[in-house]
């Protein structure tokens, strides 16, 4: 072992590249036993078996046990967090990596993998209204940090292998290594020095990809779309209103969730209870809009796109009761992402948009799904303050590359008004 740990220690570049490709495996891997987790979550939670779509079994479950179950989950997440004394697997998980790489030398300690595999999935399973995405990217982190501590790297060494988990994470979540590239740097601000360092991310990136397709058999959030992209005066018009759109979208539901925090520190109940208290909440919201239980939003994301007749005022319920469920789920304690609760978000607001327009003839019914995919861009942009690693996941769901142009540009204007009203991004406030 101390040979090993010797070569690894000289940081050559074959040893670098051969430490991105295990971090890259071990990411993979990682990812795929919170997916099954997550299923077997729901599975004992619900009876969720895949069989029928999920939203469909929930409006099928007795109102007592709608609210039973979310507050069950939430009181098994308090006390895994009581016994194992792991607070920095509460929460979203972004955070969490970005104050290990800025302050803490890329260490995470490595019990924060399993106890985040297992909190995150009881939250999602059990109904939590949080994403898949930000834990996944703090034990694809977790794993490339532990890796390092065992190898007994540098500080330097250690925080490109944490980066590379996150890169790995992202790459084999939404089948987008390039968004994984840019996602550590743009926000994890992590700096790889040198070229051999560089395709080190850049090659767990893509084994991350690579490992969770072999093993799950997923690629990803695709979308087949062909609206027309002519970028006329109306259309370059509605991609200015969107980005606009977007960047207060954002900012609101940074608001809501720093406040939700905030109330519910400041509750006099024991910790431990917290997130019972706000699985109950979320449950009780789920009665009137089940859809805020769905483990992946992805779901409604594609329901969104192909419809794009909804009603507005339902839309606008659609949008409020998801960022107050999402922001219960994560300030209460429980443990969740809020990736594709921003994704979700943004195709709600780019349908509202899309509907103004259609009332009015400025749109086609054509037309519509390109605002709505932009829009879930938009609002994640503007709230991580990331217009590349937005741009280029959702460009990698697409596979298009006529969707790049109205990207960049829905998401550089979501993300300079939001940094015009505050400097600090959501990951950033859920960091002091």
């Amino acid at each position: 072992m101390q040979a090993i740990q010797a070569w690894f220690q000289k940081s050559t570049p074959s040893g670098l590249l051969l430490l991105g490709l295990i971090v890259g495996i071990g990411g993979a891997i990682g990812s795929a036993i919170f997916h099954w987790l997550i299923y077997f979550s729901s599975l004992a939670f619900y009876g969720y078996d895949g069989s029928i779509g999920f939203i469909s079994l929930v409006e099928t479950i007795p109102t007592w046990k709608r609210l039973l179950i979310p507050t069950l989950g939430g009181l098994l997440v308090g006390i895994i967090f009581a016994i194992a004394k792991v607070s920095e697997a509460e929460g979203e998980g972004v955070p969490e990596v970005m104050e290990a790489l800025a302050h803490k030398r890329g260490t995470i300690r490595p019990i924060v993998a399993p106890i985040k595999i297992i909190t995150a999935a009881l939250t999602l399973g059990s109904g939590g209204s949080a994403g898949r995405e930000g834990p996944v990217i703090q034990i694809g982190s977790a794993i490339g940090s532990t890796v390092a501590q065992a190898m007994e790297l540098a500080s330097t060494e250690r925080s490109l292998l944490l980066a590379c988990g996150a890169a790995a994470a992202i790459g084999g979540t939404f089948g987008a290594p390039v968004a994984g590239v840019l996602f550590s740097v743009e926000i994890l601000h992590h700096r790889s020095k040198g070229i051999v360092r560089a395709l080190t991310l850049v090659l767990a990136a893509f084994t991350g990809m690579i490992g969770t397709k072999f093993i799950t058999g997923h690629e990803g959030l695709r979308f087949s779309l062909n609206p027309p992209i002519e970028l006329d005066l109306v259309q370059i018009s509605s991609l200015v209103a969107l980005g606009i759109i977007s960047a207060f979208t954002a900012l609101l539901f940074g608001l809501i969730l720093m406040h939700t925090r905030t109330i519910f520190k400041n509750i006099s109940l024991p910790h431990i209870l917290k997130p019972a208290v706000g699985g109950f909440i979320v449950g009780c919201i789920g009665l009137y809009l089940p859809y805020i239980h769905e483990p992946a939003a992805y779901p409604l994301m594609v329901n969104l796109i192909n419809i794009v007749t909804l009603p507005l005022g339902a839309l606008l319920v659609l949008l409020l009761l998801k960022m107050a469920a999402t922001g219960i789920t994560l300030g209460s304690g429980g443990s969740g992402g809020i990736f594709a609760p921003l994704l979700l978000m943004g195709a709600i607001v780019g349908s509202i948009l899309a509907s103004i327009l259609l009332y009015f003839g400025l749109i086609t019914t054509t037309t519509a799904p390109l605002l709505i995919v932009l829009g879930m861009a938009g609002v994640f942009a503007g709230a991580a303050h990331a217009p590349l690693t937005a741009s280029f996941i959702t460009y990698e769901m697409t596979g298009d590359i006529r969707f790049l142009i109205p990207l960049l540009l829905v998401c550089f204007i979501a993300t300079v008004i939001a940094k015009k009203i505050t400097h600090k991004s959501i990951y950033h406030h859920e960091t002091i």
